[in-house]
């Protein structure tokens, strides 16, 4: 038997275990969607590979996830193009422009299915795409991530998927979600150049909160 027959048959073994284990997760604990313009620069195209590396990726128990490990370093360089990027407190043009919506659309996934977050860092300034408070931004260049953590003792998969305008981040799981979780978005609040806002997220079981924490407390400048 040869050695190419056998690597083929390996790998038709690994595939046929990924679609057996991917119709594991029938059950759909959080879904979260934010909106992009297509028209204006390469943004979409930027979504979409991003989209694509992160669809299907398995979150394993009790281990951490990293976008930029998981997502960003796997993107080829020449898959990206320019688009607008916040960089400080000024918007720019600049490679990979789009990212930081995907990273934020799976934060605002994850905190809605339950799970830990490791590291998170919000935008300097508000983004248009998403409430201020589950902003998540990422950046190679700056070291800003996004890691997330399965406290859980089952794997969960995340899907991703672009239909026109719209980015839609799913967490699915092999049984139903074993809790509910509100996520609450405090009101911001305007000081001189700034605007405060804190997220706050409850864990209920049958209606009663038996868990509750501040997920952050973020501070964004605002021009008049």
């Amino acid at each position: 038997m040869g050695k190419n027959f056998l690597n083929s048959f390996f790998f038709l073994l690994l595939f046929l275990g990924a679609i057996s284990q991917a119709d594991n997760f029938i059950f759909q604990w959080s879904s979260y969607t934010t909106y992009f313009r297509k028209d204006i620069d390469d943004r979409g195209i930027n979504i979409e590979n991003a989209a694509r590396y992160l669809d299907g990726f398995t979150l394993w128990p009790k281990t951490i996830f990293s976008f930029n490990e998981d997502v960003t370093s796997n993107i080829p360089q020449e898959h990206l193009g320019v688009a607008s990027i916040l960089s400080g407190e000024r918007i720019t043009p600049g490679f990979g422009g789009g990212l930081c919506q995907v990273s934020s659309t799976l934060y605002a996934a994850s905190l809605y299915s339950g799970l830990s977050i490791y590291e998170r860092k919000g935008h300097s300034k508000p983004v248009s795409y998403i409430p201020p408070g589950l902003d998540a931004t990422v950046s190679k260049d700056d070291g800003s991530d996004l890691k997330i953590f399965n406290p859980y003792n089952c794997q969960l998969l995340i899907r991703a998927a672009v239909k026109g305008n719209c980015l839609t981040v799913s967490i699915w799981g092999p049984k139903p979600k074993p809790r509910e979780v509100k996520v609450i978005l405090g009101r911001p609040e305007r000081i001189e150049n700034f605007i405060y806002t804190t997220t706050q997220r409850h864990i209920l079981t049958k209606g009663k909160v038996i868990f509750s924490e501040i997920v952050s407390r973020d501070k964004y400048i605002i021009s008049d």
